[in-house]
């Protein structure tokens, strides 16, 4: 099936459990309203009123958006359309999910309610896309509870679980911890901070900031990583991310619009650090040569001068003025 549409752009974030039917018979009228719902929807794909959450028609060119109101119905259609991609009157339309089977609203709670909500969002940014701004969760009396919701894509993983990098549902930003939850979230282990099973049934010692599994945290020598990039260069508090603006951070796209910089060789993050350490090592040599320069030439100045520099004694008579030219007696 093709997955091309006539009607307008859909939202990044994609439209939830909706499938899009778009005719492709320029020679033959589209079907209207009521018989695309008689015809396909009760007819053909045997759907009830209580299946469909809405359906969105534009009559000029026979396309029809069908939002349902669960993940399955919308994955049982799906499969039911390819099945009878060949069989009239489905035929004549084109179909293709608008869902983003990744979009998530991410609920984050940090113990320290000062923290910044740009500094959250670049620790999400390492694992996720198109993260926004956060926006507070109050409660009934319109108190801010600490908690706060960012909406964002899960980054496309072969090796993680349901195809997808998850971000970890404990985490610290310097001394700052915090955790998140989200629909659909896999088991989470506390101890070794891995996917895929609970802190009870956990067998594995493996440190959780190197992944080693012949050695505890505690006794970890590897290099600390940025808990905002991942970057080895740095610590938290001196992560570039912390001071981003807010355009540089809402910018779009995997690179700059994914609420933080990435973490990982060759990473914008760690060139910058590798330039400012070379430029510390050459500025410290330039002053290393510029002091030698100084004392040379001040103890130079103490040897062939007009008195003692330096515990540099002066050559010649001292008395009746015979060792220094113009000098009296001393």
């Amino acid at each position: 099936m093709a997955s091309s549409s006539s009607r307008g752009s859909v939202p990044g974030i994609g439209l939830a459990n909706t499938v899009r039917f778009s005719w492709n018979e320029k020679e033959v009228e589209p079907f209207g309203r009521e018989v695309f719902g008689r015809s396909i929807l009760m007819g053909m794909l045997k759907l009830t009123i209580k299946d469909v959450f809405c359906l969105q028609g534009n009559s000029l060119d026979g396309t029809f958006d069908v939002a349902f109101y669960t993940e399955s119905k919308h994955e049982e259609i799906l499969k039911k359309v390819r099945a009878m991609s060949g069989i009239k009157p489905m035929c004549h339309y084109l179909v293709k999910s608008l869902a983003r089977n990744n979009f998530r609203v991410v609920t984050v709670n940090m113990y320290n309610p000062y923290v910044k909500d740009e500094e959250v969002r670049a620790f999400l940014g390492r694992y996720m896309d198109n993260v926004s701004s956060g926006r507070p969760i109050k409660d009934s009396l319109g108190f801010w509870t600490g908690r706060r919701g960012f909406q964002a894509l899960l980054r496309e993983d072969p090796r993680g679980l349901g195809g997808y990098l998850h971000p970890p549902a404990m985490f610290s930003l310097g001394a700052d911890r915090g955790t998140l939850y989200y629909a659909r979230q896999p088991p989470f282990c506390r101890r070794c901070m891995a996917y895929g099973h609970i802190l009870a049934s956990c067998s594995t010692r493996k440190c959780r900031f190197c992944g080693s599994g012949e050695h505890e945290a505690k006794d970890c020598g590897e290099p600390k990583a940025c808990h905002g990039c991942g970057s080895t260069q740095h610590l938290w508090r001196d992560c570039p991310a912390r001071q981003r603006s807010y355009a540089s951070a809402v910018g779009g796209g995997a690179g700059a619009g994914d609420g933080g910089r990435r973490g990982g060789e060759g990473g914008p993050v760690q060139e910058k650090d590798k330039k400012k350490e070379e430029e510390k090592k050459k500025e410290a040599k330039e002053t290393e040569e510029k002091e030698k320069t100084t004392v040379e030439g001040v103890v130079g100045e103490g040897v062939h001068g007009a008195g003692p520099v330096g515990g540099v004694p002066v050559k010649g008579p001292v008395e009746g003025g015979g060792g220094v030219p113009g000098a009296g007696p001393v």
